[in-house]
């Protein structure tokens, strides 16, 4: 968890980094080259006002031309007051100024964020503080003070949000004070079925119990800030007054590619910690009943959710599947794995920022130079940027891989996780390398790609990232099995952390202290073989497969496609055709944005409308479906309007009443579209339920409207689950 956390951190800082040294105005840029004009001439100007040497007068009486020898060291404050004179100031060097100021924003207001977020969502959701002592429901703060308790706790204050009318409860706040809230449904769950109610509230104390309250409040905000700055440094770039705007611009898209794929690495930690409290949420025995009885009352609680919400576990998603639920509240150990998903989001985020640190090479060669701690180089290349990236990334895939055997044991089972794992990782990798933006001063991609461990093997990107993700995965499957048969489960995962941290640090030997590189590599060998001589398989360890969903009555799904038959295929042929303008904007964003800023907002926003309509189609249920097919007409709509705004000054008569009209039936044919998918991924949950068992048995839940299978609970924005 805290290896995640860094790796976001680390990666955050890159970023912030990455913005600052070419956010040069152009002012600067201007004083800049007029300086490195004049000096030249200037200089030599100054070389010929010196009095002629005993050398250059020999060498006078043979040439008539004679190449002025370097100013001696006690002629340079002359030199400089000569320079002073005759050529434009040159500019401060405010590199280190730009780059503390850029970590400053990052670390201050990802701080303020962290401690005002619990007070905003006070404040924005209405809540209503109970107490144990006075106010409304002092009983239902004490079994939630008493709950905390129990589980070793501390909770500074439960709030009621009355808004909010389904059975579910939400943990926020941050260090040393820590919340809880509850939806009025959890009033009537706790009068009719307590059970169930404690444990959904043990389940939020279990985010307060595993730190994932702080480590995901803590993220969070610092992306926020993140979010700011990169706001700032495109709209800098836009202005007009950046010494350089079509590389700080295109450097804008890839961070904010960056940002995306973090968000996305977020979510799938947050799915993960879900797993782990559900776990502590069935643990010992209480005051209502036994674990097992937890087990089961947990479980209703999740068909009953199915009814409502579909949860349809995808990778963007901060809760996994309802599948994914069920199968790891039968085996805990199934909670810690390592997806495919997880391990190309850690690969990708890992080798994207190490490439885009790596670019900057130049200009922090300069301030090492201006410092003291760095010497000039024509072509620099500091591998060893790398390294705060790779270490943390190699402690979750150490970590998760042995996690993940645990979970699997051994036999075909285990083989096709890990094969889907290296596939993952080997995916993430490649699209790290591929996304990257060229270098303001010309730096060779190619020597950092050289300076990787497979460079001497194969002299091709491909199959050496494949050897990368491949050789790895291995390794650190063997250690974890070794792990296991020898060391204690408290250990284990410390253990195969930091061997994942040596396995990575192999990536760019050249990272490593001069000389040191061959033995880590026979040290990182060397424990693979060793492992696979203690390693074992634990047979009978492997899980069951999922308990297939089964919600006790039918759902009914309202959105569906009001087009059939030819008029559907042709919404889906005016989407695709879209879609696929879209991506190819979205290249070219990458590579090479346009000058003019309402062509850019219309690209940018045409890319939105796509990626939000992709959402819909994906959407858990039909609320989340409504409100993403809002927010895709609005960017749909920002883009036609930026787009006929620029078609204004154009002398093509009509064409703005040909745009409007154009966005008018895209709009249309994407809502039918993803109406139309999202009607397909929902088709089980229309049809009668089969009559498969169940390894639980579901109670029935409380009698009323709200919160039965087939009466779907009010969405309101605070909603958790």
């Amino acid at each position: 968890m805290f290896a995640r956390a860094l790796l976001f951190c680390v990666a955050l800082m890159t970023a912030a980094v990455t913005i600052a040294y070419p956010a040069v105005t152009s002012q600067e840029r201007d004083a800049k080259e007029a300086y490195a004009r004049c000096w030249p001439g200037a200089f030599r100007e100054f070389q010929l006002t010196l009095p002629i040497s005993p050398v250059e007068r020999e060498i006078l009486l043979q040439a008539p031309v004679w190449p002025p020898q370097p100013v001696a060291e006690e002629d340079g404050p002359a030199l400089k007051r000569y320079l002073a004179e005759h050529c434009p100031k040159p500019p401060a060097r405010r590199d280190e100024t730009r780059v503390g100021l850029a970590l400053g924003i990052l670390g201050v207001g990802g701080t303020v964020l962290y401690w005002l977020g619990p007070y905003w969502q006070v404040l924005h959701r209405r809540l209503l503080r109970l107490r144990p002592d006075s106010g409304y429901r002092p009983d239902l703060a004490d079994a939630v003070f008493r709950l905390a308790d129990d589980a070793g706790v501390a909770v500074h204050g439960v709030w009621l949000n009355a808004d909010d009318y389904t059975s579910n409860a939400v943990a926020f706040g941050h260090w040393r004070r820590r919340h809880v809230e509850l939806a009025s449904g959890m009033v009537r769950r706790f009068d009719e079925d307590p059970g169930t109610f404690e444990v959904v509230v043990r389940h939020e104390l279990g985010h307060v119990r595993h730190r994932d309250l702080d480590v995901t409040h803590g993220v969070t905000a610092l992306w926020g800030a993140f979010l700011v700055l990169l706001a700032v440094a495109f709209c800098f770039a836009v202005s007009g007054h950046a010494g350089d705007p079509t590389y700080l611009l295109r450097l804008s898209f890839h961070l904010a590619l960056l940002a995306g794929l973090l968000y996305a690495a977020r979510n799938a930690f947050l799915q993960s910690r879900e797993l782990h409290a559900d776990a502590f949420a069935v643990q010992g025995a209480g005051p209502t009943g036994q674990g097992e009885e937890r087990r089961r009352s947990l479980d209703a609680f999740f068909v009953g959710l199915a009814a409502g919400r579909d949860g349809s576990g995808l990778p963007f998603g901060t809760h996994p599947a309802l599948p994914r639920r069920r199968a790891a509240l039968r085996h805990p150990a199934l909670a810690g794995e390592l997806s495919a998903w997880e391990a190309a989001l850690t690969g990708c985020v890992a080798l994207l920022a190490v490439n885009l640190l790596l670019g900057d090479s130049y200009d922090i060669m300069g301030t090492g130079w201006r410092l003291g701690f760095l010497e000039i180089d024509v072509r620099p290349l500091y591998p060893w940027l790398a390294l705060p990236l790779l270490l943390p990334a190699g402690a979750v895939l150490g970590a998760g891989i042995r996690h993940t055997v645990t979970a699997w044991g051994g036999g075909r089972a285990l083989l096709g996780r890990l094969a889907l794992i290296a596939l993952g990782l080997y995916a993430g990798l490649c699209a790290g390398c591929a996304l990257h933006p060229s270098q303001m001063d010309g730096a060779d991609r190619s020597a950092q790609l050289r300076s990787m461990w497979w460079s001497p093997l194969t002299g091709a990107l491909g199959l050496g990232l494949a050897l990368t993700a491949a050789l790895s995965v291995l390794a650190l499957a063997v250690f974890a099995l070794a792990c296991d048969a020898v060391c204690g489960p408290r250990a284990a995962p410390r253990w195969a952390g930091a061997y994942g941290v040596l396995v990575t640090a192999t990536w760019f030997p050249a990272a490593l202290p001069g000389g040191s590189a061959p033995y880590v590599r026979g040290v990182v060998i060397g424990i693979a073989l060793l492992g696979g001589a203690f390693a074992r398989r634990r047979p009978g360890s492997t899980p069951a497969a999922p308990a297939p969903l089964t919600p006790q009555e039918p759902v009914t799904r309202t959105e569906a496609p009001s087009l059939t038959g030819p008029r559907l295929l042709l919404a889906h042929a005016v989407t695709t055709t879209v879609t696929v303008g879209a991506v190819l904007v979205a290249a070219r964003l990458l590579v090479r944005p346009p000058d003019a800023p309402l062509a850019l907002v219309a690209a940018s926003s045409l890319v939105g409308h796509t990626g939000v309509l992709a959402g819909a189609a994906a959407a858990p249920h039909d609320a989340e479906f409504r409100r993403r097919i809002r927010y895709a007409v609005v960017c749909l709509g920002l883009s036609t309007g930026a787009a006929f705004l620029e078609a204004l000054g154009g002398a093509v008569p009509g064409g703005g009443a040909g745009l409007l009209l154009g966005a008018a039936g895209v709009a249309v044919a994407g809502r039918v579209s993803a109406s139309a998918v999202y009607a397909f991924r929902h088709r089980r949950a229309t049809a009668p339920p089969a009559a498969a068992p169940s390894d639980v048995a579901a109670r029935p839940g409380p009698a009323g409207p709200r919160g039965e299978p087939g009466n779907p609970p009010r969405r309101t924005t605070g909603q958790h689950r």
